[in-house]
C-alpha cells in the first residue's frame, strides 16, 4: 500500500506533467494560427491551379505530354507518405503509416512493385518496423518553401518518366478544422482529365505546347507544396487537441489521488484518536 508521502510525490509528479502539457498545448495553438495562415494562403491557388490545369488537359490528347499518358500496364507504385518528424500528436503519424500498409494489403496482387517515399522520422520509422520497402526519407521538413517543392516534384516527374514507376500516390492528412483532420489518399502521377465537362477552348500564346510544358511542372510542385502544408496544419492541431486531452487527464488523475490522500490521512488521523482513547480507558481501568 502506498504511503501518504508516496501519494504527495505522485501528485506533485502529475502537476508537474501537467505543467508541461499546458504549456505544449499553447505552443502548438500559437503554431496552428501560424499554419492556417499559409494554409489559408496555399488553399485557394492550389484549388485554382487544379481547375486551371484540368480544363486544359481535357481539351489535349493524352499523348500531348508523357505525365498525362496512363501505362496500360501497371507493376511498379510508389506511395509519397507526408507525416512528422515529432510525435506527442495523438494517433497523426500511425494513422498514415497504418494507411500505407492497408492500401499495400490490399493492392499486393495487384501490383507487383510497391514502394514508399515517406517525409518523416515517425512513419518512416512505422514502416520499417513494418519491413516495409521505403526508397527515400525526406527528415527534418519544417520549413518549406516552393524551391524544395519543385525539387521533390522533379524527383517525382523523372521517376514517372522514365518507367521507373507506373503509378504515384500522395498519402497526406488533411486539415479541415482544429478538431477534425483526415487522411487522404490522391493520385498524383499520371495527371488525369477533369470529370468535369468543359465548353470552350483557350487560346494559347505563345503556343499550346509551351504552356503545357510549363504550367504541368508548376501545377506539380503546388500539389506537393499544399500537400505538406496541408499536413503540417493538421499536426500541430492534432499535438495541441492530444495535449489538450492529457491536461485534462492530469486533472481528473489530480483529483482521484488528493481523495485517495485525504481518504488516507483522515483514516490515519482516526487510528491515532482510537489509539489515544484507547490507552485513556485502559489507565481509567486501573
Amino acid at each position: 500500500m502506498a504511503t501518504l508521502r508516496d501519494i504527495k510525490r505522485k501528485i506533485n509528479s502529475i502537476n508537474s506533467t501537467q505543467s508541461i502539457t499546458r504549456t505544449m498545448k499553447m505552443v502548438s495553438a500559437t503554431k496552428l494560427r501560424r499554419a492556417q495562415d499559409a494554409y489559408e494562403k496555399i488553399k485557394d491557388y492550389a484549388k485554382k491551379m487544379e481547375n486551371l490545369v484540368g480544363r486544359i488537359i481535357t481539351k489535349l490528347p493524352k499523348d500531348t505530354h508523357p505525365l498525362l499518358t496512363e501505362r496500360e500496364e501497371i507493376k511498379n507504385v510508389l506511395i509519397v507518405a507526408i507525416a512528422s518528424d515529432r510525435g506527442l500528436c495523438g494517433g497523426f503519424n500511425s494513422n498514415i503509416g497504418l494507411a500505407v500498409e492497408n492500401f499495400i494489403a490490399q493492392n499486393k496482387d495487384k501490383y507487383e512493385n510497391i514502394h514508399v517515399y515517406v517525409f518523416g522520422r515517425k512513419v518512416r520509422d512505422y514502416l520499417a518496423r513494418r519491413k516495409i520497402n521505403i526508397i527515400k526519407e525526406r527528415l527534418d521538413v519544417k520549413l518549406v518553401g516552393m524551391d524544395f517543392s519543385e525539387e521533390v516534384a522533379s524527383e517525382l516527374i523523372k521517376f514517372y518518366i522514365d518507367g521507373e514507376y507506373d503509378k504515384i500516390y500522395l498519402i497526406y492528412t488533411h486539415f479541415e478544422s482544429a478538431v477534425k483532420y483526415v487522411v487522404r489518399l490522391e493520385e498524383f502521377l499520371p495527371i488525369m482529365p477533369s470529370e468535369e465537362e468543359y465548353e470552350g477552348d483557350y487560346l494559347y500564346e505563345p503556343s499550346r505546347e509551351k504552356i503545357v510544358n510549363a504550367i504541368i511542372p508548376k501545377f506539380l510542385s503546388t500539389k506537393i507544396y499544399y500537400a505538406i502544408v496541408d499536413s503540417q496544419t493538421s499536426e500541430h492541431a492534432a499535438r495541441m487537441s492530444a495535449m489538450e486531452n492529457a491536461t485534462k487527464n492530469c486533472t481528473e488523475m489530480v483529483n482521484t489521488l488528493t481523495l485517495i490522500y485525504n481518504k488516507r490521512r483522515q483514516e490515519g488521523i482516526t487510528k491515532e484518536m482510537l489509539d489515544i482513547v484507547g490507552g485513556a480507558e485502559a489507565l481509567k481501568g486501573t
